[in-house]
C-alpha cells in the first residue's frame, strides 16, 4: 500500500487494462477506485443543489399566512389651510353667434339666365368690411353694406326712403358723398357715389337697361313734338291794328291777340309739353346708375366673419354661396332645473374653453324660461327667391329635389337657459364650442381656516370634531364648529383656538 502511495500517479491512457498479477496492475485499481469516488463526490452534490432549491419552493403556514395578511395601517392626513371658500355651481354652455346670414344671389337683370360661380373674393374665417368683394354670380359683383335692413327694392334716381338713407350712410362712410341730395332722397349726387363704389369694384354700375333707354328716347320724341306744337299755334297768332298817336306818329309796336280757340289749344299744348318734359326727367332718372338689391348684402354690425362658403367657381348657385356671421359671440349655459334655484343676475361667471385653455370672466344677465331647444342665434335668409308652397324645395334651390326627412331625434332634456354678459368679446376661436361655466354663487369675505370636508365627523358625544396629529404622532381630538362647504372644504373654527392653527396635519381617512 505504501508502494501505491508513493508511485506516482498515471493516467489511463485508453489502452487495454493489464491482467491481473501483471506488471502496471495496481496502478489500474487505482485509477478505477478514483473515477468511483469524482462520481459518488457529484451525485452528492447534485442533491444537494435540488434539495436547497425544492426547500425555497416550500412555504411554510408560518410564511404563508404573513403573505396573505392585509398590510399595516396608515393614517392619511391633509393639511388645515386659510382659503377664501367660493360656493359655485358647475355646468356646460353653448357659445355661438346671435345671428347668422346665409346668402343667396339672385339675378339682378333680366339678362341673366342661370346663376353660375364666376368668382369669389372670400373664404371661410375671413373678415369682411362695409363695401368689401364677396364674390362674383354670372359676371355681377356681390358685395357687402353696413345696414340694419336687408335690401328689398331695386334703388334708383327718385327713390326714397329709409332704405335710401341707409344706403348713403354706408356709402358716406367709404368716403362717397351724397352731395345736394337730401337724406333719404336717391338723386344725382347718391347716383353719381353708386357710380364712384362700383368703379372700386371693378365693375360698371348698372343702368336701368335696354327699357329704360327705349323709355328716355320716346320721351325725347315726345318733348320735341310737344315743342314744334307750340311753337306752330304761337306762330298763328294776328297782330292787333296800330293806334296813331296825337302826334300822328304810331305807338309802340302792337301786342298780339289770339282767337278764344286758338288760345285753348295752346293751353294745352304747352301743358302737355311740360307734362313730358317731367317724364322725360324721369325716363333718363330711371336710366342712370341703379343698385340691384342682389347684388348688395346689407349687415347690422361690420366686420362680419365668413363661417361658410358653399360653392366653387364655375359651380351653378342652388342655395345659400355664403354663411355670414355679425356681432360678438353670445355664449348660454345650460342649467338643470335643481342648478337654478338661488342663481340670481349679477354673480361672477367663469368661461373655460378646455381645447383652448381660454379662460373669460363675465356676469349672469338672466335665467330664461325652461326649454328643451338647443341654445343657438338666429338664421336670417338674404336674397334667393322663395320656394312655392309644398314644392320641397329650399329657397333659391333653382328646383332641386329635397332631402328625406331625417329620422326625428329623441327628445333633449329640459334646462334653464343661463345667459351670460362676458366681461370682454368672446375669441372668435371659442364660436361653436362647449364649454364649462362656472356660477359663483356666494364666496368668503376673506380667508377663512379650513379643512377637507372628510376631515370632520361627529364623536360619541354628538360633537363635531377634528382629529389632529400632534408633532409626536399622538392623536388630538379637536371639538370644531363648521362653516361655508365649497370645493371640497369646509371653514372650521376650534372651540379652543390653539388647538387648530394654519399648518396642523388633520386625518382624513385610513
Amino acid at each position: 500500500m505504501s508502494d501505491l502511495i508513493r508511485e506516482p500517479e498515471r493516467e489511463f491512457d485508453g489502452e487495454e487494462e493489464p491482467a491481473p498479477g501483471a506488471v502496471g496492475s495496481g496502478r489500474s485499481r487505482l485509477v478505477r477506485r478514483r473515477r468511483a469516488l469524482l462520481a459518488v463526490a457529484a451525485s452528492a452534490a447534485l442533491v444537494a443543489c435540488g434539495g436547497l432549491g425544492a426547500a425555497g419552493l416550500v412555504e411554510s403556514p408560518a410564511e404563508r399566512a404573513a403573505d396573505t395578511a392585509p398590510p399595516p395601517g396608515s393614517t392619511l392626513t391633509a393639511e388645515a389651510a386659510m382659503k377664501v371658500l367660493t360656493r359655485s355651481t358647475v355646468t356646460r354652455g353653448q357659445v355661438y353667434p346671435p345671428t347668422r346670414y346665409d346668402v343667396t344671389p339672385a339675378s339682378s337683370s333680366p339678362e341673366i339666365t342661370q346663376l353660375y360661380v364666376s368668382a369669389l373674393a372670400v373664404k371661410a374665417g375671413d373678415a369682411v368690411a362695409n363695401g368689401q368683394l364677396l364674390a362674383e354670380v354670372s359676371g355681377r359683383p356681390l358685395f357687402v353694406l353696413k345696414g340694419a335692413v336687408p335690401a328689398y327694392r331695386d334703388l334708383k334716381q327718385g327713390s326714397s326712403g329709409s332704405d335710401v338713407a341707409q344706403l348713403q350712410a354706408a356709402l358716406a362712410d367709404l368716403g362717397h358723398g351724397r352731395g345736394s341730395d337730401a337724406e333719404g332722397e336717391f338723386g344725382p349726387g347718391t347716383a353719381s357715389a353708386v357710380t364712384d363704389l362700383y368703379r372700386q369694384l371693378g365693375h360698371p354700375a348698372p343702368t336701368g337697361g335696354a327699357a329704360a333707354k327705349q323709355a328716355v328716347d320716346a320721351a325725347k320724341r315726345a318733348v320735341e313734338a310737344d315743342q314744334r306744337t307750340v311753337d306752330d299755334l304761337k306762330s298763328r297768332q294776328t297782330p292787333a291794328p296800330a293806334v296813331p298817336s296825337a302826334a300822328g306818329a304810331s305807338a309802340a309796336p302792337p301786342e298780339q291777340t289770339v282767337l278764344p280757340d286758338l288760345a285753348a289749344q295752346l293751353a294745352q299744348a304747352e301743358q302737355k309739353l311740360s307734362d313730358d318734359k317731367a317724364a322725360l326727367a324721369r325716363a333718363q332718372e330711371a336710366d342712370g346708375p341703379v343698385l340691384p338689391a342682389g347684388e348688395v348684402v346689407f349687415l347690422p354690425v361690420l366686420p362680419a366673419a365668413v363661417t361658410a362658403v358653399n360653392a366653387a367657381v364655375g359651380v351653378p348657385v342652388t342655395g345659400p354661396l355664403l354663411s355670414l356671421t355679425s356681432g360678438d359671440l353670445v355664449v348660454t349655459g345650460q342649467l338643470t332645473p335643481g342648478q337654478a334655484p338661488g342663481i340670481t343676475p349679477g354673480m361672477t361667471v367663469e368661461i373655460l374653453s378646455e381645447s383652448t385653455g381660454t379662460v373669460v370672466r363675465g356676469k349672469v344677465a338672466e335665467l330664461g324660461p325652461r326649454t328643451t331647444t338647443a341654445p343657438a342665434g338666429r338664421v336670417i335668409a338674404i336674397g334667393g327667391a322663395a320656394a312655392p308652397p309644398g314644392s320641397g324645395t329650399a329657397a333659391g334651390s333653382g328646383g332641386a329635389a329635397a332631402a328625406p326627412a331625417a329620422p326625428a331625434a329623441p327628445p333633449a332634456a329640459a334646462y334653464v337657459p343661463l345667459r351670460i354678459t362676458p366681461a370682454e368679446p368672446l375669441p372668435a376661436a371659442l364660436s361653436g364650442q362647449n364649454v364649462r361655466i362656472t356660477v359663483q354663487r356666494s364666496a368668503t369675505a376673506e380667508p377663512v381656516l379650513c379643512v377637507p370636508v372628510a376631515a370632520v365627523y361627529t364623536d360619541a358625544t354628538g360633537r363635531t370634531a377634528v382629529t389632529r396629529i400632534g408633532s409626536t404622532g399622538r392623536k388630538v381630538t379637536v371639538p370644531v364648529t363648521t362653516g361655508v362647504n365649497a370645493d371640497g372644504y369646509v371653514a372650521v373654527t376650534p372651540v379652543q383656538a390653539a388647538q387648530l392653527q394654519p399648518g396642523d396635519q388633520v386625518v382624513v381617512g385610513r
